[in-house]
């Protein structure tokens, strides 16, 4: 008999914890922060009580079998290796509400994840951007592979996302096949992928899909006949490529940075018209692990040497360079480095905010931030995309899986989600379970 038991994401976006459990084996996906927002950062973690604190504010859930001994029985569950069944995880990508709990687990645990995001998975360990600890029995499923624990064969589909390595999962047991999207767009690079998600999954007993982009608004999603979207990753790339041909002075971005691919492009387009692309150490190291070809420096406002191992050779600018020639670039700053710009704010000709942090109205620092922006008079976009598939394409691949049972979660309003080729509709409250 196989069951689903459903722990957390289910109308909040983010923090998606299901398991599916057969008479030998339990997998669990994914692993990630669940209401973040309880995170108070003026509050300090003690040392070595993150995983228990983390779980006493409900950002993860105490769950028998995946923690190790000491902090199980603080939390009044079985530890690692205490069940009677083998237990796995499967993470889809390298989101924090994705996977922000991995540094929980007993180090015991398998986790596997697609190859692309054991290499980001690593390098955000090297540059101290995981939270707790990084987990060390991380094993990677190159895509269209399968893995098989005991009587549970996981299948890791690639997607497009906003970030690298993202992939949905096909789940098969004896009793049916299961099918998670995780979160997936068709506005980026690769929307050929995402459709080719679909129907490696189609005909699906059981589909779990995010649902993001019904989350604020009134849809009528069987009403929609065609996305309406005009700005994609590709449009993004063209008025990336025109300011840098057209703009008088220093163009300063605030990328998202594990969204690699984006900056890799970034590096070709920017080039070309005439600029260098200068990165933070931490993107700079996330791209060359990804694209060693590509030609960019490394911005140390003060000079130095670079703390990040894949770039430690790579050409440096300073802010005396960035001054002395500000047409000759385009800076990339993280939103924890913005006080940078009080020392070079006189040469920027425009500031692109492109889906960094703070990423919207509902984070604490984004009424700071803009302030801050006004306060320097700084000529400031907003040209962020977004990673989630629109409604119309929710649904169009709800249509083409054509599942007989569709669970819509990771959504403020999961009801949002029909389709007329799916059979049974479940809206799961937190622990409910369903029989396959």
């Amino acid at each position: 008999m196989t069951k689903l038991k459903f722990y957390s994401g289910l109308k909040e976006i983010g923090g998606t914890v299901v398991a599916v459990e057969t008479d030998k084996a339990i997998c669990l996906f994914d692993f990630g922060f669940s209401y973040a927002d309880r995170i108070d950062n003026k509050v300090r973690m003690r040392k070595g009580s993150e995983a228990y604190d983390y779980i006493r504010l409900g950002v993860l859930n105490a769950i028998d079998g995946i923690y190790d001994k000491e902090l199980a029985d603080r939390l009044g569950v079985k530890a690692y290796g205490e069940t009677d069944k083998e237990i796995f995880l499967i993470i889809s990508h390298m989101h924090i509400d994705h996977m922000g709990g991995l540094g929980a687990l007993d180090q015991r645990v398998p986790v596997y994840m697609s190859r692309d995001s054991k290499i980001l998975y690593h390098e955000l360990g090297v540059m101290n951007e995981l939270e707790i600890r990084e987990h060390e029995n991380v094993l990677p499923i190159d895509y269209d592979d399968s893995i098989t624990v005991q009587d549970i064969k996981v299948t890791c589909i690639q997607v497009d996302h906003d970030v690298i390595g993202a992939c949905g999962f096909l789940i098969e047991t004896e009793d049916g096949k299961i099918c998670y999207t995780g979160d997936y767009r068709l506005h980026g690079y690769h929307p050929e992928i995402s459709l080719d998600f679909a129907n490696k999954c189609k005909g699906a007993d059981l589909m779990i899909s995010e649902g993001v982009t019904i989350s604020h608004s009134d849809v009528d999603i069987l009403a929609l006949e065609g996305p309406v979207r005009e700005n994609t990753e590709l449009t993004l790339l063209d008025k990336m490529k025109s300011y840098a041909e057209n703009e008088q002075g220093l163009i300063v971005i605030n990328n998202y940075n594990r969204n690699v691919e984006r900056v890799h492009n970034f590096v070709r387009v920017i080039k070309e018209a005439g600029r260098e692309l200068v990165l933070d150490p931490v993107q700079a190291e996330y791209l060359a692990a990804f694209y060693k070809e590509d030609k960019f420096s490394v911005y140390l406002p003060e000079g130095g040497s670079v703390n990040a191992p894949l770039v430690t050779d790579y050409p440096i600018v300073t802010r005396k360079d960035i001054l002395a020639n500000p047409k000759k670039y385009v800076l990339q700053q993280d939103y924890k480095d913005s006080y940078e710009l009080f020392d070079i704010a006189s040469v920027i000709s425009i500031y692109l905010h492109m889906d960094g942090a703070p990423l919207g109205d509902y984070d604490p620092s984004y009424e700071k931030f803009y302030t801050m922006l006004g306060v320097l008079g700084l000529n400031a976009e907003r040209c962020g995309l977004g990673g989630h598939a629109e409604p119309f394409y929710l649904r169009n691949t709800v249509d083409i899986i054509e599942p007989k049972i569709l669970v819509p979660l990771h959504s403020f309003r999961p009801e949002q989600l029909k389709s007329e080729h799916a059979g049974k509709i479940i809206l799961p409250e937190v622990f409910d379970e369903i029989t396959l």
